[in-house]
């Protein structure tokens, strides 16, 4: 802190503190306890009014599908004005010949799902049926204001029973004790293919750290620096579509097999390799290989070359030089890529759900994303958001132990 008064000044110091800490209150504390908070509320869904806003969503979706179709249909047409000024909105008239569109439903259309549990009556809601979707302004307005009706209907019914029954919620363990088998085994693979990814990063970045640290001169690392930032100037979204181009069956990978005759495209030969966790790591360590090679080349370079060449004269192979000079002295760089590449890849979701969705094992993010946005538990994505983070700090706790590295070394 007195570094930065005398450099700074009280002034830019303060606000710089200040901000700071904003950001920490605002980023990570509150949204933090306000998840541990959720993990630990239970939601019984079993109430009636749980069932009407069930059916409520339902009818929400439906009304915007018709809604977008019928902007569609407005998009299409053009309009015409005739001789009195009035907009034709394309409606056939009944002496043309053809039936007049009609709000009431025909006796094959086949009614909406009703809410028994409530009484709720149906109104019967025109669906699609073997005719096909009305096509026509006035036929799409109407089941638009059909379903609004019922929609009003069933919140009104929601209203008056939200008192004493509906979706009830107490503190609990059951978000966590509730887990089911398969849920815990992905939770744990999750964080076995985490380690998988860490360890294949380290493999790869170890190399790459030490020929940049080894460099003889500056214009060379820059050059080298530059070829390893360059392909992250473009999306991550991007870069992982461009791997699933060169794994996929008809990708780039399988097309040089067949250039070269172990493959046969025109025989449907093809491997599949985006079907693997294998795919999934692969596409991982290059997406955050960045995270491990900065903070390993940045203690490497700082190693003193003398014990290098000492440990050389001294006879000490090149394998023994580096578990017994650079590896020890880069353990603070190799802890940070560790820690950085095993969080980033645990709570990965765009990797495990672009790379051949639904051909590899599920990934213990994609089940967190399914709680929020696809089942709307809030509170058991919750749970399971929590269980990762304490896998994750557990991990950094170990991985510091093992490394026998603190926070102050770590922040060097």
């Amino acid at each position: 802190m007195t570094s930065l008064i005398k450099s700074y000044g009280k002034g830019l110091t303060g606000l710089f503190v200040g901000l700071t800490a904003i950001w920490i209150v605002l980023m990570i504390l509150v949204p933090t306890l306000r998840m541990v908070d959720r993990a630990f509320i239970y939601e019984d869904r079993g109430g009636e009014v749980a069932m009407l806003a069930l059916e409520i969503d339902r009818l929400y979706t439906e009304k915007f599908s018709l809604e977008q179709e019928l902007l569609v249909l407005d998009a299409a047409e053009t309009p015409s004005t005739d001789s009195v000024g009035v907009p034709s909105v394309g409606v056939p008239s009944v002496g043309a010949g053809l039936p007049s569109p009609s709000l009431t439903p025909s006796p094959s259309a086949a009614p909406s799902p009703p809410v028994p549990s409530v009484g709720v009556p149906s109104v019967g809601v025109p669906s699609p049926g073997a005719g096909g979707t009305p096509r026509d302004r006035t036929a799409l307005e109407g089941r638009i204001a059909t379903l609004e009706g019922r929609i009003a209907t069933l919140e009104a019914q929601e209203t008056d029973g939200s008192e004493i029954k509906g979706v009830e919620t107490s503190y609990s363990l059951r978000n966590f004790t509730d887990m089911s088998a398969i849920h815990v085994e992905i939770f744990l693979m999750t964080l076995l293919y985490a380690l998988c990814v860490t360890l294949l990063c380290f493999v790869v970045c170890y190399p790459v750290a030490y020929a940049a640290a080894s460099m003889p001169t500056a214009e060379k690392l820059t050059l080298m620096m530059v070829g390893l930032v360059i392909p992250y100037a473009i999306n991550e979204l991007l870069r992982i579509f461009s791997w699933v181009m060169i794994l996929e069956k008809q990708g780039i990978l399988n097309w040089v097999f067949d250039a070269v005759g172990l493959i046969d495209f025109e025989a449907g030969e093809g491997i599949r390799f985006v079907a693997s966790n294998g795919a999934v790591f692969t596409v991982m360590v290059y997406a955050y290989i960045l995270f491990m090679v900065f903070p390993i080349y940045n203690t490497i370079d700082t190693l003193d070359r003398n014990q290098i060449e000492a440990a050389r004269d001294l006879g000490a192979s090149t394998w023994r030089i580096h578990f017994r000079v650079v590896i020890p002295h880069a353990k603070p760089g190799i802890a940070v890529g560790s820690i950085m590449t095993f969080m980033l890849s645990a709570g990965s979701i765009a990797v495990p759900e672009i790379v051949g969705r639904g051909l590899h094992p599920d990934w213990f993010s994609q089940l967190i994303y399914r709680r929020f946005f696809e089942a709307d538990s809030w509170y058991e994505g919750s749970a399971y958001s929590l269980a990762l983070l304490v896998a994750c700090v557990i991990f950094i706790l170990a991985n510091m132990a093992i490394f026998k590295v603190g926070i102050r070394d770590i922040a060097k």
